[in-house]
C-alpha cells in the first residue's frame, strides 16, 4: 500500500511540475507576441505620421524613426534575410526599450523588438500607374528571457515572435 501511494505522489508532482513548464512556456510567448505587437504598432504610426509630414500636414506621432529609416526598394525583400536582422545592420529599428518596459512593469524585457519598413512596388493595373505608397511593416519581438544584445546582435536564444502588416497610403 506504501509503495502504491508513493506512486501515486511522484506521479502527481511530475504532472504539476510539467503543468507548470507549459505555462511558464506560453507565458513567455505571450510576452514575446506583445513586444512584437508594440513594435508593429510603433513602426506603423511612426509611418503613417512620416508619410503626413512628406504629405504637407503635421506629425501626429511622437517617433524616432525618420525617412532613413525606411528602406530602398529590393525585389528580394530585406525581412526575409536573417543575416540583416542578425547583425549590426542598420536595416532593422530597434524600438525604443521604454515603450515596453513601462514603469510597473520592471524592466520585464531585456532586449527590446525591432521592426523594418520596406516599400512595395507600385502596381500598374490597365495600363494605369496607380499613385499609392504601399510599405510591408516587419516586427519581431523577443520574450523576457532573451538577453540583451550583444555587440554583433546575434541571433537570440529564446521565445522570438515575428508579426508584419501591409500599408496602403493615397
Amino acid at each position: 500500500m506504501l509503495v502504491v501511494i508513493s506512486l501515486l505522489a511522484t506521479l502527481s508532482i511530475r504532472n504539476a511540475t510539467s503543468t507548470e513548464a507549459v505555462a511558464g512556456s506560453v507565458r513567455t510567448t505571450e510576452l514575446a507576441t506583445q513586444a512584437a505587437e508594440i513594435a508593429l504598432k510603433h513602426c506603423e504610426q511612426s509611418l503613417e505620421s512620416l508619410m503626413s509630414v512628406s504629405g504637407g500636414g503635421t506629425a501626429t506621432y511622437a517617433t524616432t524613426v525618420t525617412l532613413a529609416n525606411i528602406l530602398p526598394y529590393n525585389s528580394t525583400p530585406l525581412w526575409q534575410s536573417t543575416t540583416i536582422w542578425d547583425s549590426n545592420s542598420t536595416a532593422s529599428f530597434v524600438v525604443p526599450v521604454s515603450l515596453v518596459n513601462q514603469a510597473s512593469l520592471r524592466s520585464t524585457y531585456q532586449r527590446p523588438p525591432e521592426c523594418m519598413i520596406e516599400p512595395l512596388p507600385v502596381m500598374v493595373t490597365g495600363g494605369t500607374t496607380s499613385f499609392t505608397a504601399s510599405f510591408v511593416v516587419t516586427a519581431r519581438g523577443f520574450g523576457p528571457e532573451v538577453p540583451a544584445a550583444n555587440a554583433a546582435r546575434n541571433r537570440p536564444a529564446g521565445s522570438e515572435v515575428w508579426l508584419q502588416s501591409h500599408i496602403e497610403f493615397q
